[in-house]
Order: structure tokens, then C-alpha cells, then sequence
């Protein structure tokens, strides 16, 4: 049996659209923002996971949230030595987790006969998931994931979320209709003239 999910993928006409300001903003936070969570450490090895657990992890929160063209590997290693020095406190947790990522490559070798790292078709790895989607390590890595991600004042900026409005008056004057994923729709002449008609 095989899953298929089908993700809408950005046209070429917004793949173009980035301007040379949010490309330079873009890459600007992900340098102060990868400075901020990593604090200068590199992806750290853990006392409780393998290296492999370690990769299948890795790889599992970049299923879970995958925001590839927005966030950085960095970003995602940060959250994974958070996930691991939160196991490192926590024997029962540890546990879980540890066996959770064996499970996950155990159903993987049964459906694939590969590792779970080594799929490729991320919709196989993510109707991988949904097999442990209701696990409580799942759940663990999910949160820690969803917080590490979009609770992170240094990632807004990637995301394009400006951050609360309340303190600077309200969103009427700072960004109210300055979206552009709605098309244009018809002026008020066009839709009058439409109707009298």
C-alpha cells in the first residue's frame, strides 16, 4: 500500500517574484537566526540516541514541519539538540524516544526495506509517520518541533510574520492589504456595471 500526498508547489511567476530586499532580509535572519539558537555550537552529538537515531530524528522533524526553502538545516539541528538534551534529562523520555526512532526505521525496513533516512519520496516518509503520529514520543518531538519553529521570534521574520501589531497601532496601517497571494478581483465599476446589467 502506498500513500500519496500532493503538495502544492510555488509557480514559477512567485518563484521570481523575491525582491532583492527579501532576499537580503532572508538571508540576514537566518544568520543572526542560526547565531541566536545555535550559539555558535554545531549539531551536538548525544549521550542517549546513535548517530543514527540522531539522522532519523534530524529527519523527522524536517518531515514534520518541512519548510525548505525558508528554514536552514540549522535551524532544524537546533531543534533536534533540544529534542535530544530534553532525552538526556529525562530517563522515561529517553526511552521513549529511543525506541520510537527504532520503531519508526523497524516499519520502514518492513514497508521499504531501507532505512528511514534513506527513503526518498518524502510523501512515503510522511505516510511513514502517520503510523506513529499518535505515539507519545511523536507527539514529544512534535511540540518541541512546533515551538522551536513558531514560537521563535527569530524565525518570524523567514516566515514573513511580522511579529503583534497591538503595540505599534494595529495592522489598518502596517501591512492590512499588502498581501499578494489573493488575485485581484474586479474593480467596484466592473462589479456595478456586472450587476446592472
Amino acid at each position: 500500500m502506498s500513500i500519496r500526498f500532493h503538495r502544492l508547489g510555488k509557480s514559477e511567476e512567485d518563484k521570481a517574484a523575491m525582491s532583492r530586499r527579501m532576499f537580503l532580509m532572508t538571508t540576514t535572519m537566518a544568520g543572526v537566526t542560526t547565531n541566536a539558537m545555535l550559539g555558535g555550537a554545531a549539531f551536538a552529538a548525544s549521550e542517549v540516541l546513535t548517530q543514527a537515531q540522531s539522522t532519523s530524528l534530524l529527519r523527522m522533524i524536517q518531515d514534520i514541519y518541512p519548510h525548505p526553502d525558508i528554514l536552514q538545516l540549522s535551524h532544524y539541528q537546533a531543534i533536534a539538540t533540544t529534542v535530544m538534551n530534553n532525552a538526556e534529562a529525562n530517563e522515561d523520555m529517553a526511552k521513549g524516544l529511543t525506541d520510537g526512532l527504532d520503531q519508526i526505521d523497524a516499519k520502514s525496513q518492513e514497508l521499504y526495506g531501507v532505512p528511514y533516512v534513506e527513503i526518498e519520496d518524502p510523501d512515503a516518509r510522511e505516510g511513514l509517520l502517520r503510523h506513529f503520529q499518535h505515539e507519545g514520543f511523536f507527539q514529544g518531538v512534535r511540540w518541541t518541533a512546533y515551538f522551536g519553529i513558531y514560537d521563535n521570534k527569530d524565525v518570524w521574520p523567514l516566515l514573513g510574520y511580522e511579529g503583534a501589531s497591538a503595540e505599534h497601532g494595529g495592522y489598518i496601517d502596517r501591512g492590512f492589504s499588502d498581501i499578494t497571494f489573493v488575485p485581484e478581483g474586479p474593480t467596484l465599476e466592473e462589479r456595478l456595471a456586472d450587476v446592472q446589467s
